[in-house]
């Protein structure tokens, strides 16, 4: 491969994947950069496609204010004056936290989320939140409490790994193309997931396990590990380890699979290919922590992972950069974010509020009023759980403004919005670090639309007319790079001139072993979790659900199934996605159907306790006979018409989209 086109970056998912763009005079060419040092060339379907994104006529092409039931065109500058004066009016009649920062999924999670923190912060609000709130951070918190971060697979070192409740060959494809070459080096591979996803077939054994119920198959494996004596004697001196053997002591293996419906023979052959190929690595997935149990899951998966590799790394890697100025003169915060009484290790974690908790205080005042809402790259409606509350709830604030690409459901109740550029218009820092990389990157402007801004204009211009202007104190967004890259030996120049547009950084020393806890041991029992009146050790009690299926609702029902074409609710604008998959569909096994008389491509209607739609039924082998499967994001198939933030997980408030019960009816007429 030679490299045509100007290097950038693709911001598209957390892969960061290097490419190249070429302006054909018909278009963009985007292809994958085979000098970045990471992604070698690779590229997924949505980043070379990403060019009917970026030209699709129905992007927002000028600031639009509601006119009643119409919009009516403004100028930025009006648009600005409008939004800072709104905002200021609302805080001072109820306070800064009754306005709300809001950032989604689109413009991801490093340098733009911590510029509109640090805006929210100077406005003086606390509630700066993000898709965090339902996306990855209940991992994270179960990590952390136990062993102090989720380690990068190092397949120099391992010999066998998990993969759990993800399908990283659809969701992280880049990634699973290291994890097939260590596959084809011998490595060893079982996947514990309901249905036969593409990851699943690469696998030496698959755990077909019921939704639901992964916490008891971790305690199994931690049981099977401390009979046949594979404990390291480092862990024993973790908090907790013996009252970790005492709870399991009195539980057989076959108890532990019951509830999972794993066959004793299959759970032996997985165990035996994992413990006898160690070191061991756990990957783990959103199927974990979108239930009222997960963060108590994924506690029990991360105790297991100490046991399958005590030396493993799980501090992260990051680069040297200087700190935002004005950090140290922000307001007085006069209360606490949404959800911190609730849910204390979740804040102390991960600094924000949690969005699950905006409908009672939208609608209910609790724990104070919110009045506004400002939301940039992000489409709650769509991808929060309980669609009908928070509509409901937005619709109800004094103010809502939008920054976006297209009008997306959430900003078709907005009173203003804002057009916002593609990241091919953008330029901002990529830190590889979290992914076990030590990588800087630039994202770089390479082609122009005019429609809209970038992210970091909308935040250093909100500043300036929040009078704030010593929090971005800079013209632009590369005189802001260049300050915040001043302490290392890393130039702005550099990143520049790399034909990847990556430069390798050296990290800070991270010893083996050494858990980023801050005791440096790992905590089976968690005093933590303990203060907040839940159990302390991942106990059999902590993974119940509120309801399983039943005569009314005899389905699993999951409503977050990845596919390679779409990004959340995004990409249904790209024609080529579309047409790799043009329509919402249910998958079921065939022999499910057929006692229901139902057969293929037949619209259904699918139900649970809080909502019901109709699509129809594609059949397919891939999914058990009792579970159900659908992709999220299609607003003529909500799957969030069926979910709601009612029940939440006690640690991360994290909502229940996985493992609900459901029902299936053949639709009357048909």
């Amino acid at each position: 491969m030679k490299r045509i086109g100007t290097p950038s970056i693709c911001n598209i998912c957390k892969e960061n994947c290097g490419i190249q763009v070429q302006n054909t005079g018909h278009g963009l060419r985007i292809t994958g950069n085979p000098d970045h040092p990471v992604s070698k060339g690779f590229l997924c379907i949505r980043g070379k496609n990403f060019g009917e994104i970026h030209a699709s006529p129905h992007r927002l092409q000028e600031p639009l204010l509601k006119n009643g039931s119409g919009w009516q065109p403004i100028s930025y500058d009006k648009a600005l004056r409008l939004l800072a004066d709104r905002f200021d009016g609302i805080r001072q009649k109820y306070g800064a936290e009754s306005v709300v920062f809001y950032k989604g999924e689109s413009l991801k999670h490093q340098e733009i989320s911590q510029y509109f923190s640090h805006l929210a912060r100077g406005f003086g609000t606390p509630n700066y939140i993000s898709v965090g709130s339902l996306c990855h951070f209940a991992m994270t918190l179960g990590f952390t409490l136990t062993c102090g971060g989720i380690p990068a697979p190092d397949y120099s070192r391992i010999k066998s790994a998990i993969i759990w409740g993800a399908n990283p060959a659809v969701s992280l494809a880049r990634s699973s193309l290291e994890l097939k070459q260590a596959l084809k080096e011998g490595l060893k591979l079982v996947v514990v997931d309901p249905s036969v996803t593409r990851t699943a077939e690469l696998a030496d054994c698959h755990l077909a396990i019921t939704p639901g119920t992964d916490g008891y198959l971790a305690l199994a494996f931690i049981k099977y590990a401390v009979l046949n004596q594979h404990i390291h004697p480092s862990l024993k001196l973790g908090n907790g380890w013996d009252d970790l053997c005492n709870m399991i002591s009195d539980i057989s293996i076959q108890d532990l699979l019951k509830p999972a419906r794993i066959s004793e023979e299959g759970f032996l052959y997985a165990a035996s290919l994992i413990f006898g190929h160690l070191p061991g690595w756990i990957q783990t997935g959103s199927g974990l922590e979108l239930q009222p149990v997960g963060v108590q899951t994924v506690r029990a998966i991360s105790s297991l992972l100490t046991i399958l590799d005590p030396y493993a790394v799980t501090t992260p890697m990051s680069s040297r950069l200087s700190t935002l100025p004005g950090e140290d003169g922000y307001p007085a915060i006069q209360a606490e974010p949404i959800g911190k009484t609730e849910l204390p290790l979740f804040e102390a974690s991960l600094g924000q509020g949690q969005g699950m908790l905006l409908p009672k205080a939208i609608l209910q005042d609790d724990p104070y009023p919110v009045r506004a809402m400002m939301v940039i790259g992000g489409n709650p409606l769509m991808t929060f759980p309980g669609t009908p509350i928070y509509r409901q709830a937005f619709k109800k604030l004094d103010f809502l403004a939008v920054f976006d690409l297209f009008m997306t459901p959430t900003a078709q109740i907005a009173d203003l919005v804002l057009p916002a550029a593609t990241f091919l218009e953008n330029l901002e820092l990529i830190d590889y670090g979290r992914g076990g990389k030590p990588y800087l990157g630039l994202i770089r402007p390479v082609a122009d639309t005019g429609f809209g801004w970038p992210a970091w204009k909308l935040i250093f211009r909100l500043a300036d007319a929040f009078g704030l202007k010593n929090l971005f104190p800079w013209r632009d967004n590369k005189e802001a790079i260049k300050h915040r890259l001043s302490p290392g030996t890393i130039t702005f120049d550099n990143l520049m001139e790399s034909p990847s547009s990556t430069v390798v950084y050296t990290p800070e020393p991270r010893m083996p072993g050494q858990w980023n806890t801050p005791d440096k041991k790992v905590n089976y029992f968690s005093s933590l979790v303990e203060k907040t009146g839940n159990f302390p050790l991942p106990v059999m009690e902590s993974f119940r659900l509120p309801h399983s299926p039943d005569d009314m609702f005899p389905f699993w029902l999951s409503t977050g199934d990845r596919v390679p074409s779409y990004q959340h609710s995004q990409f249904r604008e790209s024609l080529t996605c579309k047409a790799d998959f043009p329509k919402p569909v249910l998958d079921m096994h065939p022999e499910a159907a057929s006692r229901l008389g139902i057969v293929h491509d037949e619209k259904v209607r699918l139900s649970t306790r809080d909502g019901r739609i109709d699509l129809p039924v594609r059949l397919t082998q891939e999914v058990r006979h009792d579970c159900l499967r659908l992709a999220h994001g299609w607003v003529e198939a909500n799957a969030n018409e069926l979910t709601c933030p009612e029940y939440l997980d006690p640690l991360s408030g994290f909502p229940w989209m996985r493992a609900l019960p459901a029902r299936v009816e053949r639709v009357a007429g048909q």
